[in-house]
């Protein structure tokens, strides 16, 4: 598996999601700090033009013989704005003004303030006050201006914007998928010999990779280990517990006493069924570990009507019904025919086991691009709260089927099943239980 470099389709609209209000609400911020600090440089501009004419105008009051008045002819000199206002006020009232003149006049104080549609600045001059003043229509008009101008690019920005994120937070969101899927893969499949791809970059993820690979080597190591212990064992017992066996008969057949004969009799049962729950381990075993599984075509129409057909005389013995539903349309996998016909007789002689009356129904049908194999029995169905352990080694519902059986024939079905890629389920009905599984059609044989 290798490292994608860009976005995927998979993960795009999750972050988009994230990233359209994160982006409006970016822009919308930008542009109203644009605007705000935009409206305070142009006022800052205006107050220290107003702050100089003040100063420049200072020396043109005067107060001869005792009248207050501005030394100049009407007229304001061209180093200052054209659309100044010069205003000196007298504790009565206003006594001259150059440029022009605001409508209504101002009330005269010092300090900077707004006035129906201006700005002024005022300072206390000879006794008097003079206010300079000039117009806000100029800051009006270039805030108008900024608000079109955002107005037309904030789309484009905003697209922009979302474009660059949803192409960077994929680059970065890319290898995180990865190794998620990566984990997933190996957690469904139970697959702990291969390690988890690592990136490129020896970054956190890249460490995180290694100590997950250091983990799975371990784990791998350790279940690998259990298995061949538990092949081991079961190959080491089958030959004495056979050579037993063979014993066994040959004493219950030299034997005359009827005592010795009750007790070779429970000897001999007892060995078979330590014979059965060791050829158990073995395939469960063989099974966990793929070793000596085929992959090649099984047609499971065929399997299962010859599986059945052994297995009928078992049903008519014990006044149970077998009923088989199998489609007209042949479905075939891929896999071993021998394990998936033991899973089979697993699934029917269970059913068998624990269904006192009534009948047994075994299903077969097409769903999608899967093979649904259903058993279904009118027996008494399972404790609820054995659902989610009943295909876990040596579990059993209950404390009276110790007796009966060895708690492995489930566990096997679910091992062969999911070495070829499929899914086991069981689930209560009204009345009786039902175990379904799910395998993948071979895609191949065009059926």
């Amino acid at each position: 598996m290798g490292w994608a470099t860009g976005w995927s389709d998979e993960s795009s609209p999750a972050t988009y999601a994230i990233l359209r209000p994160a982006g409006r609400g970016v822009l919308l911020l930008a542009g109203v700090g644009l605007r705000l600090g935009l409206e305070r440089i142009l006022q800052d501009e205006l107050n220290q033009s107003l702050q100089a004419a003040l100063i420049l105008a200072e020396p043109w009051v005067n107060s001869d013989n005792g009248r207050l008045s501005l030394s100049q002819e009407g007229e304001l000199p061209p180093q200052l704005p054209p659309d100044l206002a010069l205003l000196l006020y007298s504790p009565q009232g206003l006594v001259e003004a150059l440029g022009q003149k605001p409508r209504p006049l101002p009330v005269a104080q010092t300090g900077c303030f707004a006035a129906v549609g201006w700005w002024f600045c005022g300072r206390k001059v000879e006794g008097a006050t003079l206010l300079a003043g000039r117009p806000l229509a100029g800051i009006e008009d270039s805030l108008t201006a900024l608000n079109r101008v955002l107005w037309v690019v904030a789309p484009g920005a905003l697209l922009l914007a979302l474009g660059l994120g949803y192409f960077l937070v994929g680059r970065a969101l890319s290898p995180v998928r990865i190794l998620t899927e990566a984990a997933r893969e190996r957690a469904v499949g139970r697959i702990w010999n291969r390690p988890l791809p690592q990136p490129p970059v020896r970054d956190e993820l890249f460490t995180l990779s290694q100590a997950f690979n250091a983990l799975l080597e371990s784990l791998g190591e350790l279940i690998e280990n259990e298995r061949r212990f538990t092949q081991d064992a079961a190959h080491e017992l089958r030959t004495p517990l056979t050579v037993l066996l063979g014993r066994l008969e040959q004493a219950q057949e030299k034997n005359l006493d009827p005592q010795v004969a009750r007790a070779l009799e429970q000897a001999y049962r007892s060995a078979q069924r330590l014979l059965a729950l060791v050829e158990k381990l073995l395939h469960l075993a063989r099974a966990e570990a793929g070793q000596g599984l085929l992959r090649e075509p099984v047609l499971l129409n065929r399997m299962l009507s010859e599986e059945v057909e052994d297995l009928r005389p078992l049903f008519e013995a014990k006044g149970l019904a077998l009923r088989v539903f199998l489609p007209e349309e042949p479905l075939e996998v891929m896999g071993d025919r021998l394990a998936l016909g033991l899973a089979l007789r697993n699934l029917l002689e269970n059913a068998l086991k624990f269904t006192v009356a009534g009948e047994v129904r075994l299903t077969l049908r097409k769903e999608g691009q899967e093979a649904l194999l259903q058993v279904e029995d009118t027996g008494g169905g399972f404790p609820e709260e054995a659902l989610p352990h009943l295909f876990e080694r040596f579990y059993q519902a209950r404390v009276e089927h110790r007796r009966s059986g060895s708690g492995l024939g489930l566990a096997l079905v679910a091992a062969i099943v999911r070495w070829h890629g499929g899914t086991v389920k069981a689930v209560n009905l009204s009345p009786g239980a039902q175990i379904g599984v799910r395998l993948p059609l071979h895609i191949g044989s065009g059926r």
